[in-house]
C-alpha cells in the first residue's frame, strides 16, 4: 500500500513541476508584455474552497476544576451481577522517583598469594552538553608463578581513553589503547640439574592502537551505519613485529519491519616481520551483503562473503573468494524451534591473534588465514516457562590452512605454528540457560570436536571437548555471588625437539567470586582460581598457578 501511494506522489510531483517549467519556459520565450485589453470587475468577490489541514491547532481548552468528592455509579446490564465497589482516591500529579545517583569513576584494589596485586581505576567525565570522556587503567601482577617463583612470573597492563561527540542523529566516538603482557618462557624440566642456574627468557607484548568512528544514534529503522579506522603497531622483546591498518563498516536498510538488508565490510593490511620473513604485506579486503528476514518465529539470511587475501600458499589456486552465507531458523512455537546454516569465509588471523591465544608463540616461518571452505549444520533450540533456554546442534566443516601449535625443534620452551592442508571437523554442541527467579542463574555449555586431518597427525593443542559452567547468585542486593567450572580434555601436545606427542591431563578450573556491597560507595570482594589445585596443563610443559586467592575492595567517587 505504501508503495501505491508512493508512486502516486511521484507522478503528481512530476506533474506540477512539469506545469511550473513549461510555465516558466513560456515566459521566458514570449518576452515583454504586448498590447492587451483587461476587463476590471469590482463587484466580484474571489472566494477559495476550505482546504482541510493536516495538522489541526489545538483548542484552548478551560482549566479543569479539582473536587474532593468522587462518586462512580454503576448502571447494571441485562446480566444479574453484583456492581463492583471502587473506592476512588484523587491522584497526585508529581510521583516520587528514585534517583540512583551516578559516580563518575572506581578504583579497586585486591592482593593475593603469588605476589598478585591487583590495581584498577575508571573514571568518566560526562557533562549536560554533548561529549562523554573516559579512562580506564588496569594491572594484575604475579610476580611468582607456578615454577621457579619470579621466572615464571606473569603481568598485564591496560590503559585506556575514550571519548564520544554526539550530535543530533549521528555521533563520533575515538579512543587510545595501550596493553602490555609480560610472560617468561619457563616451559622445562625444573628438576634437571642440568637447567639449576638457567634463567628462562622474558618476552613483554607491547600494543598500541588508536581508533576513531561514526555511527548514528536511533538505530530503530531505515538505514543505520557504524564505521571505524584503526592504526594498530605490535611489537615484543625480540624480532617479532606488526603493523596494521584498518577499516570496518556496518550498514542495514530496513524496508519495514521485517525485511531489511546488511552490507559489511573488512579491510586489513598488516605488515609482520620476524626472524625468518620481513617486508611482506598481508592484505585483506571483504564485504558481506545479505538480505534479511525477520518475524517472530522466521528468520532467514541470505548472503554471500566476497574475499580478497594474499597469503602465499600452494593449495589454493586463487586470491579472490565467493562463499554463500545462508541461515535460517523456524519457531513451531516458543518452547520449540529448528535452524540450519550454511556458510563459506576466510578467517582473519594476525600475528597478534596468534600470540593472544598462545603467549609463548616463538618464531615461525609464515601467517597464513584460514579458509573456510564450508560450515552446515542444523540443530533445536527453544523456550521453555521463560524460564529455560536451550540448543543442540551439530556442524561439520572443512579448512584449509587450519593453525595448530608445536613446542618447537630449536627451543622447546617456545611453539611454532604448524598448518594442515585439508582439515574436517565435526562439532557437537548442547547449551542451556535456566533463570529463577530474580536471584538465580545458570549456563552450561558443551563441546565436543572430532579432527578429520591432512598432512598432520593429529590437532595438536585444541581440545578434543569442553565444558564450562556458570552459576550466578545473588541472595540480597549487597551480595553476588559467582561460581564457575570450566573443563577441557583431549589435548595432544606435540614436542618437535624430541618427535614427542603427548595427550595432556584433562583441565579442570574451578573459580569463585563474591562481592559484598557495605555501602553505596564501598563494598568488597574475594576471587578465587583453580580451587582444586591442580597442575592444569594448557600447552605441552607449562603448567599453571595452583590454588590462587585475592582479597580486595572497591570504592566508587
Amino acid at each position: 500500500m505504501r508503495s501505491i501511494y508512493s508512486k502516486i506522489f511521484q507522478y503528481s510531483l512530476a506533474g506540477i513541476l512539469g506545469l511550473f517549467f513549461a510555465a516558466e519556459g513560456f515566459s521566458q520565450q514570449t518576452g515583454e508584455v504586448k498590447d492587451q485589453e483587461f476587463i476590471i470587475r469590482k463587484d466580484r468577490v474571489l472566494t477559495l474552497p476550505a482546504q482541510p489541514r493536516r495538522f489541526e491547532r489545538l483548542p484552548v481548552l478551560p482549566n479543569p476544576k479539582s473536587s474532593n468528592a468522587y462518586t462512580y455509579e454503576v448502571q447494571p446490564y441485562f446480566l444479574n451481577l453484583e456492581p463492583v465497589a471502587i473506592k476512588s482516591e484523587a491522584a497526585q500529579k508529581n510521583f516520587p522517583k528514585k534517583q540512583e545517583e551516578m559516580y563518575r569513576g572506581f578504583a579497586r584494589f585486591g592482593l593475593g598469594n603469588y605476589n598478585s596485586p591487583l590495581l584498577e581505576g575508571r573514571y568518566n567525565l560526562w557533562e549536560d552538553g554533548d561529549y562523554q570522556v573516559s579512562a580506564k587503567i588496569f594491572h594484575h601482577g604475579f610476580y611468582s608463578g607456578p615454577t621457579g617463583d619470579s621466572n615464571s612470573a606473569e603481568t598485564k597492563t591496560n590503559v585506556k581513553l575514550d571519548g564520544r561527540l554526539y550530535k543530533e542523529v549521528y555521533q563520533f566516538f575515538g579512543g587510545v589503547h595501550y596493553n602490555r603482557h609480560m610472560v617468561n618462557f619457563y616451559g622445562f624440566d625444573w628438576n634437571d640439574l642440568n637447567l639449576a642456574d638457567y634463567v628462562p627468557g622474558q618476552n613483554v607484548l607491547n600494543t598500541f592502537q588508536v581508533m576513531g568512528g561514526i555511527e548514528d544514534v536511533d538505530k530503530v529503522e531505515g538505514l543505520n551505519y557504524e564505521g571505524r579506522v584503526f592504526i594498530r603497531a605490535f611489537h615484543d622483546n625480540y624480532e617479532a613485529s606488526e603493523t596494521e591498518i584498518g577499516i570496518l563498516a556496518k550498514t542495514d536498510y530496513w524496508f519495514d519491519d521485517a525485511l531489511r538488508f546488511d552490507f559489511d565490510m573488512n579491510l586489513s593490511l598488516t605488515g609482520p616481520k620476524d626472524v625468518f620473513y620481513g617486508d611482506i604485506n598481508r592484505n585483506y579486503f571483504k564485504i558481506r551483503p545479505s538480505v534479511g528476514y525477520l518475524t517472530e518465529s522466521i528468520k532467514v539470511d541470505v548472503g554471500a562473503n566476497i574475499v580478497f587475501e594474499n597469503d602465499v600458499t600452494n593449495n589454493k589456486s586463487s586470491d579472490f573468494h565467493i562463499f554463500p552465507a545462508l541461515y535460517g531458523h523456524y519457531m513451531l512455537a516458543k518452547e520449540f524451534g529448528i535452524y540450519a546454516q550454511f556458510e563459506g569465509d576466510v578467517l582473519r588471523t594476525t600475528y597478534q591473534d596468534f600470540v593472544r591465544e598462545n603467549p609463548f608463540l616463538g618464531p615461525s616461518d609464515r601467517l597464513l588465514n584460514t579458509i573456510q571452505n564450508f560450515k552446515t549444520g542444523a540443530g533445536v533450540k527453544g523456550n521453555l516457562l521463560d524460564e529455560l533456554v536451550y540448543e543442540v546442534g551439530f556442524n561439520v566443516g572443512r579448512y584449509r590452512n587450519m593453525y595448530f601449535f608445536a613446542n618447537s625443534a630449536t627451543d622447546s620452551t617456545r611453539f611454532n605454528l604448524l598448518y594442515d592442508d585439508l582439515t574436517n571437523v565435526i562439532n557437537y554442541r548442547a547449551m542451556a540457560s535456566w533463570k529463577y527467579d530474580t536471584w538465580y542463574q545458570v549456563t552450561g555449555l558443551v563441546n565436543y570436536y572430532s579432527y578429520d586431518m591432512g598432512t598432520l597427525s593429529a590437532a595438536y593443542h585444541r581440545p578434543e571437548w569442553e565444558v564450562s559452567l556458570n552459576n550466578q547468585i545473588q541472595p540480597t542486593e549487597k551480595w553476588l555471588i559467582q561460581f564457575n567450572a570450566n573443563l577441557m580434555g583431549g589435548i595432544q601436545g606435540f614436542n618437535q625437539q624430541s618427535d614427542v606427542s603427548v595427550k595432556l591431563p584433562a583441565v579442570l578450573d574451578l573459580q569463585f567470586k563474591a562481592d559484598y556491597k557495605i555501602t553505596d560507595r564501598f563494598s568488597a570482594f574475594a576471587i578465587g582460581n583453580n580451587l582444586l589445585n591442580r597442575t592444569n596443563q594448557r600447552f605441552l610443559n607449562y603448567p599453571v598457578r595452583g590454588i590462587q586467592g585475592i582479597l580486595g575492595a572497591t570504592f566508587q567517587f
